[in-house]
């Protein structure tokens, strides 16, 4: 039976909870104290690492995983110029990659065996920076702004860091707030959602120039719930206003999900085989203001909540509808999930 480590991080308890998924069942193992709010997550399974994001201070905790209690013990720290709200590992877990967005900077890491940090390069600096990847090579890092409506572009050189590629940012459609972006695993599409406009982006990837293209846009949320168009520094749910908040790709990678909070919600959106976004299949009612999910390796979804201290297991039909199969407990602002085999 297949095992693996869930980690959710709870934003502002300082903590992360770790729970066990053998085959469909999700059981608690352990709350661990990571000293910080904040907490992005990213984990390297080679070494038994977790690297946290922390707001105050601004910075990265290191953290050694212990996979058989599902613990994590504490053994480094390093300042970072902002406060990370996005954290990606390279591939072979050389290089940490970081985002801030209230400090509207990012920048990379190397990373060490034994997990701890130092600069490598400048810092990049657009303004709310929410979120970054690094393809699969290593060789480029894209990075969100989501104030200036675009994706900022760069090649990775292991001595000077991010080097913007020539033009140095794509746009995305104005006013629509692009927040999060991921790869398909041929790492010829990116997918984006809007957290103002409530789409999602799809963007293909030249493999040898690094460079993206626009190619087209979907709405990712239900049309019917009496959401307008957000903006930026608008309170969304005092307003009613679409509220986007993350995008995964299921193991198939023939369907998309996306998160909205307003309305507590996750839509199913087709994915053609030349990854080209198709129409929506699902919208399912989920817990409250689902900032983060993940799906798990048995194709069920996970939830967290940012209000209500739980996280909920979802399982999808043939259309991808989502049927609640139980909620358990979490801390206060869970938004970042990370899965690993056990």
């Amino acid at each position: 039976m297949t095992s693996s480590l869930v980690l959710v991080g709870n934003s502002k308890d300082g903590t992360i909870t770790t729970f066990d998924l053998s085959g469909d069942e999700l059981t608690p193992l352990a709350v661990s104290e990571v000293g910080a709010p904040g907490l992005p997550l990213a984990v390297d399974p080679a070494r038994d690492l977790v690297f946290a994001g922390t707001s105050d201070p601004f910075g990265v905790v290191v953290l050694q995983l212990h996979r058989s209690s599902g613990r994590t013990t504490v053994i480094g720290r390093t300042d970072a110029p902002g406060s990370p709200v996005y954290l990606k590992l390279s591939a072979d877990g050389s290089r940490l990659f970081w985002a801030s967005y209230h400090q509207g900077v990012g920048g990379v890491f190397a990373v060490a065996d034994d997990g701890s940090l130092s600069p490598v390069g400048e810092t990049i600096s657009y303004p709310n920076l929410h979120s970054v990847v690094v393809s699969a090579d290593g060789a480029f890092a894209y990075y969100v702004s989501l104030h200036d409506d675009l994706i900022a572009q760069y090649a990775v050189s292991a001595d000077e860091g991010l080097r913007p590629l020539d033009p140095p940012t794509v746009a995305a459609p104005a006013g629509s707030g692009p927040r999060h972006l991921i790869f398909s695993s041929d790492q010829s599409s990116v997918y984006v959602n809007t957290e103002y406009s409530g789409e999602v982006l799809h963007y293909r990837r030249d493999a040898e120039s690094g460079q993206l293209t626009f190619v087209s846009a979907q709405t990712c949320i239900p049309t019917d719930r009496g959401l307008k168009h957000s903006r930026f520094g608008a309170d969304p749910r005092a307003e009613q206003l679409i509220w986007g908040a993350d995008l995964h790709l299921d193991a198939s990678e023939t369907r998309l999900y996306c998160s909205e909070r307003t309305r507590a919600t996750i839509t199913a959106l087709d994915i053609a085989s030349n990854g080209v976004l198709g129409g929506v299949t699902a919208h399912s009612d989920v817990v409250a203001q689902p900032r983060g999910f993940a799906v798990l390796p048995n194709g069920d979804l996970l939830v967290a909540s940012e209000l209500d201290r739980v996280v909920g297991q979802y399982r999808p039909d043939a259309d991808s509808a989502l049927t609640l199969i139980e909620t358990f407990p979490a801390g206060l602002g869970a938004y970042w999930i990370e899965v690993i085999e056990r």
